[in-house]
This record gives C-alpha cells, sequence and structure tokens, in this order.
C-alpha cells in the first residue's frame, strides 16, 4: 500500500439524475464520485462503499482552491453549502447539497438549472491507492466538493456516443467553458445588481423620511417597508396622508398626561393608540 496523498477527481455527469428545489435550496441526488476516473484512477467499490459516509457534511465551494497545496485554504465568499446524506447508490457516491442563501449558492443553482454544458462536481480527497498506484483502495478524508468547469472524469454525452477528443472537439469544449464562465458572471452581476438595487431604494425611503418631519413613533419599521416597495411619486403621497393623520390625531390629544406617557414606550403602538383614540371622538380619519 502507498501512503496516502490529496487527489483531485472531477464527475462530468453529476446532475443526470439531480433535482432542484429552489424553495427548499436543495439539490438532490448529485453524483459526488465514481468508480472510474480519466485521470487514470479507479476507484475499488469498497473505497465507495466506506468512503461515502465522509462526505455528510463536508462543504461545497465555486471552483477549487487558488492554491492547489493548500486545498484546507478557502474564502467564505465561494462557499455554496454543504453535503448531507450521502450514500453508496448504483456504483457511485450520491448526496443531496444544501445550498446556501448566499451570492455563490445562488450562482450554484443557477448553473444546475442551466444545464450549462462543461460543469461538473469535483471531490478533493485524502486517499490510498494500492501497489500499482492506480487503484484507490480506501478513502481517508473528504476535504471538500467543488462546483468546476471542464471536469475531467467519468462519460459524458459526448463520449456515449463515441466522439474523439479531436482538436475541433476541444475547441468546442473551450467554447463551452467560456459560455459557462460568462453566464457565472451575469448571474453574479444579476445579484449585485438586485442587491445594489434594494439598497439605493431604502436608502432614498430613509432620506425621504427624514426629510418629512414625521415624528418617530409615526415611522414604523412596516411603514418603511411599505415606502422601499413602492415607487417615489407612491411613496410621497403616503408620507402626506400619514403626516395629515398624525396632524388630526395630535389635535385630538391624548385625554391624560399618563395616556400620554404610556404611548411614548412604544412606537407602533402609540401610533395605533392614537388613531383609536381619534376614531373614539368620532372624527373621520
Amino acid at each position: 500500500m502507498s501512503e496516502a496523498t490529496t487527489l483531485v477527481e472531477q464527475s462530468a455527469d453529476w446532475r443526470s439524475e439531480s433535482r432542484v428545489d429552489r424553495a427548499a435550496r436543495l439539490v438532490s441526488n448529485v453524483a459526488l464520485a465514481g468508480p472510474e476516473s480519466k485521470n487514470g484512477y479507479r476507484y475499488a467499490e469498497s473505497a465507495l462503499r466506506s468512503g461515502a459516509a465522509l462526505y455528510d457534511r463536508k462543504p461545497v465551494f465555486l471552483d477549487h482552491a487558488a492554491d492547489a497545496r493548500r486545498p484546507h485554504e478557502r474564502s467564505t465568499r465561494d462557499l455554496v453549502g454543504s453535503i448531507i446524506e450521502p450514500r453508496f447508490e448504483g456504483g457511485r457516491i450520491r448526496g443531496d447539497i444544501q445550498v446556501l442563501d448566499t451570492e455563490a449558492g445562488q450562482t450554484f443553482l443557477s448553473l444546475v438549472e442551466s444545464d450549462a454544458p462543461g460543469v461538473g462536481m469535483s471531490h478533493v480527497v485524502l486517499a490510498e491507492r494500492g501497489s500499482d498506484g492506480m487503484v484507490v483502495e480506501r478513502i481517508h478524508d473528504v476535504i471538500s466538493v467543488d462546483a468546476v468547469v471542464r471536469p475531467a472524469t467519468t462519460t459524458t454525452f459526448r463520449e456515449s456516443v463515441g466522439v474523439q477528443a479531436d482538436g475541433a472537439v476541444a475547441a468546442f469544449e473551450q467554447a463551452a467553458a467560456l459560455r459557462v464562465e460568462r453566464d457565472v458572471l451575469a448571474a453574479r452581476v444579476t445579484l449585485l445588481e438586485r442587491q445594489q438595487g434594494e439598497h439605493a431604494r431604502r436608502s432614498a425611503v430613509l432620506r425621504l423620511v427624514a426629510a418629512s418631519g414625521l415624528p418617530e413613533f409615526a415611522v414604523t419599521p412596516a411603514f418603511v417597508e411599505q415606502l422601499a416597495a413602492v415607487e417615489e411619486a407612491c411613496r410621497v403621497q403616503l408620507i402626506a396622508e400619514r403626516r395629515e393623520l398624525v396632524t388630526r390625531c395630535s389635535a385630538a390629544g391624548p385625554r391624560s398626561a399618563e395616556r400620554r406617557g404610556s404611548e411614548a414606550q412604544d412606537s407602533t403602538a402609540a401610533f395605533v393608540a392614537a388613531i383609536r383614540g381619534n376614531r373614539a371622538g368620532g372624527r373621520p380619519i
């Protein structure tokens, strides 16, 4: 037996039987490792069976580590999620990926749903090979599972129909990899633009509210969210309506100092109490 070494093995048909549940942020039945590798290695069935449990709760990242010599050093910005319920099925290690609600997670879900060519799952493992150096007889540990471009292992659709890896196919794969990279970047840009838009809208609302002269108790979190969800013209109208409502309620006034003090304790409750007090007086709102 040789000493355990770090191996990077990739699977091209990882999503052929996978399913996506965006609401639960779950990609189920993902192929994580198979019996053969284009790197020249074969995985003994016993190694896959006993190694399946090692994938449990292991992290999933976008792309490999920047320094292949330090596979443990990863950026949290690239974290997609983690493996759950790994198992040995049909000669492969399969598992489900619980995806985080992060930029990397959203990009990963978009890649799975787009069925873009040239994308694969690649595991980074500490494994032990046999005497000939070609058969992996034991998986000692799983470092990570990464979503990568241009995977190098197992059978792809093009291979299944007998296409040879000549210059034309190589050019096709390179073009496919560039399209995948383009789609990844486009997904990230879309997410950033949406986040920037939400931030800009909220900042505009806060500036508008600050200039409105509304008392603090009238600016509830629900009111701010309502303003952020509508166009600017509607915001101005809503603020004007609330200012008028506050003015009417203030004209009626609380009936005692004791009531005035209790209303100041809770801004939202004070606003509601003021409206109810106005209704009791019979004045329209």
